[in-house]
């Protein structure tokens, strides 16, 4: 197995991870339930843990794909690009999944608030791992870049 193959496994977890964390803590707020919210956080927490070795492998990644004749390196460089920001967001998320599972955990009295602008956090985060996910699909799916014609 090679770096592309890592990149291409560790990078579903992200997005599908930062999506499931978010409907589990929607429906955790919208129930008002802790164990729910937590197992939210938790599951927040463990994608931005991920998020770690899909963007490492991607340098690896990078250089293969770099090396096929025909790949755009302008799209490389658009979904590295991309890569770092989502790295960072989910960082950031995972850093205030930690804190606001604390909070639940002791019943701080701002806790639903905290969860609140975690979720709104959450979105915005699943929204740049969708668009560096869509990013990458670029570099080996043409047939998803509009101005790419497909033959029929």
């Amino acid at each position: 197995m090679n770096d592309a193959h890592i990149h291409l496994l560790f990078t579903h977890f992200p997005i599908m991870g930062s999506c499931f964390g978010l409907l589990v803590l929607g429906s955790g707020i919208i129930i008002d339930n802790v164990t729910v919210r937590k197992t939210g956080y938790a599951i927040l927490l463990f994608t931005a843990i991920l998020t770690i070795p899909a963007f490492i492998s991607g340098e690896g990644a990078e250089e293969i794909k770099e090396e096929i004749e025909g790949v755009s390196h302008h799209l490389i460089h658009e979904h590295e690009e991309n890569g770092e920001i989502a790295l960072w967001m989910s960082e950031v998320m995972g850093i205030l999944a930690a804190v606001a599972f604390y909070f639940d955990h002791i019943g701080h009295p701002r806790r639903k608030a905290f969860s609140i602008v975690m979720l709104i956090f959450t979105l915005a985060t699943f929204g740049v791992m969708t668009r560096t996910g869509n990013s990458g699909g670029k570099i080996s799916h043409p047939e998803i870049v509009p101005e790419t014609k497909v033959s029929e």
